[in-house]
């Protein structure tokens, strides 16, 4: 993508390592930028390059990006410049600390207009939102992904674009409905593995705009829905799918798993997944009580 397109650049405050915009700067370095520990210029700066047909990368950890809320708001989405901004760190970190949870991002991004929303739940996935958004956008862009290890062997296939604003439908059942959003669907599909006939799994991918057409089969077809993301609930995915099925009318049980008002504490990512509830076995446990 980079080798193709020269309006192609990257900015980063001061997170050239942790973001790994280290490699476009070692390869571009002429379209690369390291502002220093200056969020709110990093966002304001992408901005000033997007008016200019630029096609920007701003490289943020998730939890920093609040930081610069205001820029986010007033300096991108009002001018519905098509920043691609890439979090980096959402949701729980692990070793990094409390500080450096980025629960907070679906619930501060989404109220926001003009900005769209997306959580790849695999490698693949990201590099095609990635290339996707080098397509062209009419309006900015936040993708978030965490830290960890990948899931997926074979990640290298042929980049695709993605149908923004579209889920997937994962595997069909019965029962209950999973909606996932991000990479938690490797611990939906570890908690569902046993129940495929019952249980259904849909992958939103997209927090803003939200796929109200798949929303609406989900409504109708099934009683209990069962929302999944890696951050708080509060104003977050599970949120929005509950003020939607409030807006329908729907007839339905949501309960919804993440992070509970609490600023989750240091440990292993599997260990606060599971303090929060959110790991395979909760989520398996979950599921048990309306099978």
């Amino acid at each position: 993508m980079f080798n193709k397109n020269k309006k192609i650049v990257g900015i980063t405050p001061a997170m050239p390592t942790g973001s790994s915009l280290k490699y476009m700067m070692e390869a571009f370095p002429k379209r690369a930028f390291d502002v220093g520990i200056a969020e709110q210029h990093a966002v304001t700066f992408a901005a000033g390059l997007a008016t200019q047909g630029y096609k920007v990368f701003c490289n943020i950890y998730s939890t920093f990006l609040q930081r610069a809320y205001d820029q986010v708001i007033h300096d991108v989405c009002l001018q519905k410049l098509p920043v691609i901004f890439c979090l980096d760190r959402a949701g729980i970190v692990g070793e990094d600390g409390p500080t450096h949870h980025g629960i907070f991002d679906l619930a501060y991004l989404r109220c926001i207009p003009n900005l769209m929303i997306y959580a790849p739940a695999n490698e693949a996935d990201l590099r095609n939102i990635m290339y996707t958004a080098t397509q062209g956008l009419e309006n900015p862009i936040a993708i978030r992904y965490p830290r960890g290890r990948g899931q997926v062997i074979d990640w290298r296939s042929p980049v695709k674009k993605i149908h923004l604003g579209l889920g997937k439908t994962i595997q069909s059942g019965s029962k209950v409905a999973v909606l996932s959003l991000g990479t938690v669907l490797t611990d939906v599909l570890k908690a569902t593995k046993q129940l495929k006939h019952q249980v259904s799994v849909y992958d939103l991918q997209f927090l803003a705009p939200l796929d109200h057409h798949m929303l609406d089969m989900v409504f109708e077809n099934y009683e209990t829905v069962i929302t999944v993301e890696d951050g708080v609930v509060a104003g977050g995915f599970g949120s929005a799918v509950t003020e939607y099925a409030a807006f329908k009318n729907a007839k339905i049980t949501i309960e919804s798993l993440g992070v509970q008002g609490v600023f989750p504490d240091h440990g292993s990512i599997p260990e606060l997944k599971a303090a929060s509830g959110y790991d395979s076995d909760s989520i398996k446990a979950v599921i048990a009580n309306y099978l």
